[in-house]
């Protein structure tokens, strides 16, 4: 294979997406290199690649290595899921100027920053009554009785039990900040998941004819079925989305350009805030922006959309601005740039578990650089 199929091979590899005829050629590609196959050999083809580019595919051949060991099997099943290397580390392929993140060939080459930990399990609760608890502070179990509802706590998850015998629901919110995450199981057994730097306010039960919750940030919801009782989520911007019961993922921070709303199973209607509608079906993508223009993609790996909650950054073609907005809500670090912004557009996944210093080393194996003051990040030039 020349290296043009090598890369897009390796892009298919690593999103899942290759066919086992199209991971065995990968395979076969790497044991070829690895006996020494002189048309092959990253080495021998320096002359016709950039120095970058047979960096990255020599990532690529040790990235095979270490699955082929763990899974003795020449071909592996793709399902579409992480693959647990990817959760792991990240690397680069140059495809027709795309790069993927990769994990740097030395630990030891990133800029010296403080040593801040990846988002924990914090999280403000607000009462019907105004009283705000630090549910980090707070021990398990009832931590809180209203309008008939027992609020509980169990580790790093709210629960609801609503019994309110027809009183008047209160209006709770569940408030995570920048570097926290944090889950929520509501009256009616829907599952909630926030992101960091997200905000969802609800009541305490369901008695109407709808089930209404307004979401801010970023929320992955696993709707209870109940055909009578639409659940409703609803934007700040006006934008909401409906559904009887589904799996779906709704990013709806202040400082992005669309609202999307990613479908994993069932369907939902997203309407925007002029009224405009449209039906998803799983797979599809819908972006809502300012001027309340929706447009649907299919995505390839839905999946993607929900790493986040799976514990992986997942970015496929995203400029830096997107990817550090992401890093800046989960360290909880302000991001600044110093000079102009590269151009370039990335594709990779890795670990949320990461410290920061691990995060920013595996974006300055990509040839980005930054400087710390603090709890700031500058990108340099």
């Amino acid at each position: 294979m020349d290296t043009g199929q090598i890369s897009d091979l390796a892009e298919k590899y690593l999103d899942g997406r290759a066919t086992a005829a199209e991971q065995e050629a990968l395979h076969e590609w790497y044991d070829r290199v690895n006996e020494g196959d002189t048309e092959i050999v990253v080495n021998a083809q320096a002359d016709t690649l950039e120095g970058v580019k047979a960096r990255m595919l020599r990532q690529l051949q040790e990235q095979i290595a270490r699955d082929k060991e763990a899974a003795p099997v020449s071909v592996l099943p793709m399902r579409r899921k992480w693959l647990p290397w990817a959760a792991a580390a990240a690397f680069i392929v140059a495809v027709a100027g795309t790069y993927l993140l990769k994990q740097p060939e030395e630990q030891g080459n990133t800029t010296a920053v403080l040593p801040l930990p990846p988002a924990g399990n914090k999280a403000m609760l607000t009462l019907g009554n105004g009283t705000v608890v630090d549910l980090n502070a707070s021990t398990d179990g009832a931590i809180a009785e209203q309008s008939g509802t027992t609020v509980n706590k169990q580790q790093a998850l709210l629960v609801y039990d609503a019994n309110n015998g027809g009183a008047k629901p209160a209006i709770n919110k569940l408030s995570v900040p920048r570097g926290g995450k944090y889950r929520l199981i509501l009256p009616d057994g829907t599952k909630v998941w926030l992101n960091a730097a997200s905000e969802l306010q609800f009541p305490t039960a369901f008695p109407g004819a709808d089930r209404v919750v307004e979401l801010s940030g970023e929320g992955y919801f696993e709707v209870a079925a109940d055909a009578d009782q639409p659940f409703i989520v609803k934007t700040a911007a006006g934008m909401r989305v409906e559904v009887l019961g589904t799996h779906f993922n709704v990013k709806a921070y202040a400082d992005e350009a669309t609202i999307n709303t990613a479908l994993l199973e069932g369907s939902v209607k997203v309407v925007a805030a002029n009224g405009k509608s449209s039906l998803l079906k799983p797979g599809d993508l819908a972006k809502v922006a300012a001027d309340h223009s929706i447009s649907i993609t299919r995505e390839p790996d839905p999946e993607q959309a929900v790493a986040w909650k799976e514990g992986l950054f997942a970015f496929r073609n995203a400029d830096i601005a997107v990817i550090l907005r992401e890093i800046g809500r989960w360290y909880d670090v302000e991001i600044s740039y110093e000079g102009p912004v590269t151009r370039r557009r990335f594709t990779g996944k890795a670990s949320r578990s990461y410290s920061l210093a691990e995060t920013l080393s595996i974006l300055e194996a990509s040839d980005l650089h930054f400087r710390q003051e603090g709890k700031k990040i500058i990108v340099l030039p």
